[in-house]
């Protein structure tokens, strides 16, 4: 609720400087209104050690211009990552760590057409990091481990470039990076990503 909180002035603003002159791009054929899908790498060494790679990202968004050469792009989008393994063995208690990283992102991409297929721009996000993980200690060889479960949330902020190309009047291709934190240490968690967005 507080990430939510702190987002919910940050979407406020952008609704009041743009709405007056927001419009939908004006493509034949296609709305102003899609779905989004990526293919997402950890890009950190903290994310690395609990997010496996490639992560799935899926997703919806809206496209509207607000001048000549000039879009906001509302979007949300729910990450998965694969699940990752560490395990210590040894002179200390043998220990296994399992880790599943997801994430909820609310934001919205700003993007200046260089032409009729290219676009850069910067997204801005607001995520929501949840880590479920599983401990499990071996106290004695031969002794049955014992299991703890637990799950973590944490919002953040997400910030980072964007780079888009319209392969046709429905289908774009989008490259970004995000630059965000997770964790009760605040350690960085950034990613890349390669997706496709289809417009309805």
């Amino acid at each position: 609720m507080a990430g939510l909180k702190r987002c919910l002035p940050l979407v406020c603003l952008v609704c009041l400087v743009s709405a007056p002159g927001l419009q939908a791009v004006d493509l034949p054929g296609a709305g102003a209104f899609g779905a989004q899908a990526a293919l997402v790498v950890s890009a950190s060494p903290d994310l690395r050690l609990t997010a496996g790679s490639p992560g799935l990202s899926l997703g919806l968004h809206g496209t509207w211009a607000f001048a000549p050469g000039h879009e906001l792009r509302p979007r949300v989008d729910v990450v998965a990552f694969p699940g990752r393994n560490q395990t210590t063995s040894g002179p200390v208690t043998p220990q296994s760590l399992d880790t599943r990283v997801r994430s909820l992102a609310l934001g919205a991409d700003y993007l200046r057409r260089l032409d009729d297929r290219w676009a850069v721009g910067v997204g801005i996000q607001e995520l929501r990091w949840s880590v479920a993980s599983t401990n499990r200690v071996t106290p004695t060889p031969g002794a049955a481990p014992v299991s703890v479960s637990g799950t973590a949330h944490w919002w953040r902020l997400g910030l980072g470039p964007v780079l888009t190309c319209r392969l046709s009047r429905h289908l774009e291709a989008e490259v970004r990076a995000t630059f965000s934190r997770y964790g009760q240490e605040n350690q960085p968690a950034n990613a890349a990503s390669c997706g496709l967005l289809w417009r309805f």
